[in-house]
């Protein structure tokens, strides 16, 4: 029969087990093992210009260069401030609108008029960065807003007022939006293209027109 009280057997505590930064491989802790690899992942990445890929980063195009936005080709062609663009577009009093002018082919099998955040002005003194355009026009026969076809490229000017005549910038920054196509079915098909990341940047000297 076993005996119990103070001359049963001793109970044990449990052995503590060691924390995780304190165990060792091959001789070293893996808190080192970490900082090392981290070490190398750092010098790597550095070596090949950061963490941050430079697919990531948004490309500085020139005008005249062809951008891939998704739903778009798009091609910044030129920038110019005009007194007005009657009876399209009139700017307030003591004002001028100004006109970024591009090249659009739609990529897509379905015609579309000009989005109106597919061009954006930054840093235009009277424009503040998120502003759509007034609206859009082509140059062919001044239709607003105008319906673009697929393959068939067309000059488009997106239009802003600009509150000072006075005051016009010689050169501006713009953004071009992309767009992402999606296909849904719940029920039944359903495409759309939706706004996706900015695809590029450019900064373009202005022309006065407004003389």
């Amino acid at each position: 029969m076993q005996e119990t009280g103070s001359g049963g057997s001793e109970q044990h505590e449990p052995e503590e087990l060691p924390e995780f930064q304190d165990l060792k491989v091959r001789g070293r802790s893996l808190r080192t093992w970490g900082l090392s690899a981290g070490a190398v992942l750092l010098a790597i990445s550095a070596a090949f210009g950061g963490l941050k890929k430079a697919g990531d980063e948004t490309p500085q195009v020139d005008a005249g260069t062809a951008i891939d936005a998704g739903q778009f080709e798009v091609t910044i062609q030129r920038v110019v401030t005009v007194k007005d663009l009657k009876p399209l577009f009139t700017p307030d009093d003591g004002g001028a609108l100004i006109g970024v002018v591009t090249k659009l082919k739609v990529t897509d099998d379905t015609g579309t008029t000009p989005p109106p955040d597919l061009i954006r002005l930054i840093g235009v003194p009277g424009v503040k960065d998120t502003d759509p355009p007034l609206g859009t026009t082509n140059l062919r026969d001044a239709t607003m807003n105008p319906v673009l076809t697929p393959d068939a490229a067309e000059d488009v000017a997106y239009v802003w007022k600009l509150p000072n005549a006075n005051q016009l910038p010689t050169e501006v920054k713009l953004t071009v939006q992309g767009y992402q196509h999606e296909d849904e079915s719940i029920l039944d098909h359903h495409e759309k293209w939706l706004p996706d990341a900015i695809v590029a940047d450019s900064t373009v000297k202005v022309k006065d027109n407004t003389k």
